[in-house]
């Protein structure tokens, strides 16, 4: 095997409006020491298991250590996160990535609260279901099994809550218009005031609509950027998503820690391949 590799599955098709992604990730333990690791904010909730390794994530400067074969909840980040596992030995997770719009869904208390932490998913809801389901992964070898088991618990999870709908009108809005739109005009769009949207947002998603936005925007850009870094800083193509330059840099830089220039000297393979 490569020194890294993923996987994707396609979720269940009952569960594609809540689940924008599943992948594995395996390393054998040859990463450089170069590797930077670091995770862009995308506006997804990610729940993770790691069966093999160790694992923690780096959150504007705070440590979270992960336990291993349990599942664990990453809220929605408005910053860099850094994936810190051993480099030197093998490593495998199951990630399943949640769509902005659904995390609220499975994840029933305000997403503010879990903004930028990792934490078992116990913690949230402490009930015997999660223990059992944890001891079902567990004992599932294969990563597509344990991809089954998660998919079943949270088939049945969706039919005790109900949906928000102009909270996800708002999500899409902001998501169709690739971050590009005035909270003006979600105002408008929603029939919502822009402090609903706000209290909303940050009960809903963790971040508010504007942060949200940015985010969105920031990702269109980084997408292109990674498919080819030299040519996509050289020739502008920034300028369709922000002010000017100095604007992209700011909004860049703080979502990776590094301006663009910077970055692509970087080697961030761990990063980037989950967005390929």
């Amino acid at each position: 095997m490569s020194n890294l590799t993923i996987s994707r599955l396609s979720p269940r098709l009952d569960l594609k409006p809540f689940i924008k992604d599943i992948w594995i990730f395996e390393s054998n333990g040859m990463l450089s020491e170069d590797e930077m690791r670091i995770i862009a904010p995308n506006g997804s909730v990610k729940l993770m298991m790691h069966y093999e390794g160790h694992l923690a994530g780096r959150i504007d400067g705070h440590s979270f250590p992960v336990p291993e074969h349990r599942l664990i909840v990453a809220g929605v980040s408005d910053c860099p996160v850094i994936a810190d596992f051993d480099q030197g030995k093998p490593f495998g997770c199951i990630c399943f990535e949640l769509n902005p719009a659904a995390a609220y869904r499975l994840l029933t208390v305000p997403q503010h609260e879990l903004r930028n932490v990792i934490l078992p998913f116990g913690d949230i809801i402490d009930t015997s279901a999660i223990r059992i389901l944890e001891e079902q992964m567990y004992v599932a070898s294969d990563p597509v099994h344990k991809s089954v088991l998660f998919q079943d618990y949270f088939s049945v999870a969706l039919t005790r809550t109900q949906r928000d709908t102009t909270f996800e009108q708002g999500v899409f809005a902001i998501i169709n218009a690739s971050g590009r739109i005035s909270m003006a005009s979600l105002s408008q769009q929603t029939g919502r005031s822009d402090r609903w949207l706000r209290a909303k947002f940050a009960e809903r998603l963790g971040i508010g609509p504007k942060t949200f936005a940015s985010i969105v925007r920031f990702q269109s850009c980084f997408q292109a950027l990674l498919q080819d870094k030299h040519s996509f800083l050289q020739g502008g193509a920034f300028i369709d998503h922000y002010y000017d330059q100095a604007h992209f840099i700011k909004e860049f830089k703080r979502f990776m820690g590094y301006p663009p220039t910077k970055y692509t000297s970087l080697h961030n393979e761990v990063g980037e391949i989950i967005y390929f």
